[in-house]
């Protein structure tokens, strides 16, 4: 159903004139040419990790690889986060379900957190989006059970405890697929998911409740605090002129050249042209201040990212994040060179578009832009964003987190018309709560020997450190 030579993220793939029923029945007879057991079958791979991290690489800032190679070297998890594009390589020899939806692409659990509606109400749900696309859902459902073995390993979890973990968390999903097949399409549009109903479901465990209310509630404090005027406060100081500017902290954070600002103003005055009414209307009070280059994230780091610092004429601010739209990883090893700097061109779009979709509310200023011949997605830049952190939780509190990410990320692949396919493959399959977790074990060790061998190409010196 899925050419990966034309565009993949053509939503007219997931646009098809067929009743809920006839969607069920496509699922289910899918089911019969790509069965559970398929699914659930791990084929090795036999490829050379290094070479296709450089390939990735090669289109990164040279001077920022030295500190993304070490962030990655922290850990396997890291090691995983920060390689998307060996996963997707591997995926692609994998029996797929080929139920053509909008994915993730990238659903690893720290993948997931908080962050502001319109009306500033705190939710919960998907926040990375730059490798979302038309995909399977199974691959976004094995990123995130891989993941969750990772995290739940560093954090020294019983390996009997975590294989439960991971049966629970793709039960989660299964069921959530089910119930979510019964709600109208009214209901799957205006679905949402606040801090409030976090809190709510924590009720139902019982004894996680104390340790799981006490991260909630910090991380809810946290982003009362976390706006631009903060921003402003840790990261910027007055210049001669009397004016907030950036401070430099090479080479995360550094001020640009001449021509490189004006690109980047080039670029947000195209911005405003195309963005939001109320928005655009919001943003001729203010002017540009300052622009820095300033890095990231794991995987993105390396890639282009900007801040701009904005000012109001009350002296009130908004600093706004420019971030480069990077080519698909899924399609960077496969596509003709050409195709993917094609495809490249409209990757903001792409991530704007893939955003709004799969998150049930998104930032007023989300938008895209190009500048410079590269392609970019603009952003509040932390207003209201937080996440939590799984290394801090303990085993129950996990659990409960995993099955949140899960039941979130089936509710964000139903907003695709043809998700329905995916409750007519999914019905009478309880097998997969076995099958996708003894995948993900054993993917698991694919990520371990990879790690070791970038660990080794970092020490002989294939890779900069």
């Amino acid at each position: 159903m899925i050419n990966p030579n034309l565009d993949i993220f053509d939503l007219r793939k997931i646009q098809i004139n067929k009743t809920k029923a006839e969607l069920e029945n496509n699922g289910k007879r899918q089911q019969k040419e790509v069965s559970s057991d398929m699914l659930g079958t791990f084929t090795p791979v036999d490829r050379d990790p290094v070479k296709i991290i450089q390939i990735t690489e090669a289109n990164m800032i040279p001077e920022l690889l030295p500190l993304r190679h070490q962030r990655m070297l922290a850990s396997r998890f890291a090691f995983f986060r920060g390689t998307a594009e060996l996963m997707e390589h591997d995926l692609k020899r994998q029996a797929q379900s080929k139920l053509p939806i909008i994915i993730c692409g990238d659903a690893h659990v720290n993948n997931f957190g908080f962050y502001a509606s319109p009306e500033r109400k705190l939710l919960f749900g998907l926040n990375d989006f730059d490798e979302a696309r038309i995909g399977n859902w199974e691959s976004d459902l094995k990123r995130l059970l891989v993941s969750a073995e990772l995290a739940g390993e560093e954090n020294s979890f019983d390996r009997n405890d975590l294989y439960r973990l991971l049966q629970l968390t793709t039960k989660t999903y299964r069921h959530t697929i089910k119930s979510a097949n019964k709600m109208s399409l009214s209901q799957l549009f205006y679905f949402s998911f606040a801090y409030e109903d976090m809190g709510k479901a924590i009720e139902s465990f019982g004894d996680i409740s104390t340790q799981m209310q006490t991260v909630l509630n910090k991380v809810l404090k946290k982003s009362q605090r976390s706006n631009s005027e903060e921003i402003i406060q840790k990261m910027a100081t007055i210049n001669n002129q009397g004016h907030p500017v950036f401070r430099d902290n090479p080479p995360r954070a550094r001020h640009l050249s001449a021509v490189r600002y004006q690109q980047i103003v080039k670029g947000y005055n195209k911005y405003c042209e195309n963005v939001r009414q109320d928005v655009r209307v919001l943003l001729a009070n203010f002017h540009i201040s300052d622009i820095i280059r300033y890095s990231v994230g794991v995987g993105s780091f390396g890639t282009r990212c900007y801040l701009i610092l904005l000012t109001g004429n009350d002296n009130s601010h908004i600093v706004l994040q420019v971030k480069e739209a990077m080519p698909l990883r899924y399609n960077l090893l496969s596509l003709p060179v050409q195709q993917v700097i094609r495809n490249g061109g409209i990757a903001g779009q792409r991530i704007v578009a893939a955003q709004r979709i799969l998150q049930s509310s998104s930032d007023r200023f989300l938008g895209s832009t190009t500048f410079g011949g590269r392609s970019y997605y603009i952003r509040q830049f932390r207003d209201m964003k937080e996440s939590i952190n799984v290394n801090k939780l303990d085993f129950e509190s996990f659990q409960f987190y995993c099955q949140t990410c899960a039941y979130l990320l089936a509710m964000a692949h139903f907003q695709s018309p043809t998700a329905p396919m995916i409750r007519g493959y999914l019905k009478h399959q309880k097998k997969l709560d076995t099958l996708l977790p003894n995948w993900a074990l054993k993917y698991v060790d694919q990520v371990t020997a990879d790690y070791g061998q970038f660990k080794l190409a970092i020490a002989e010196g294939k890779l900069i450190n």
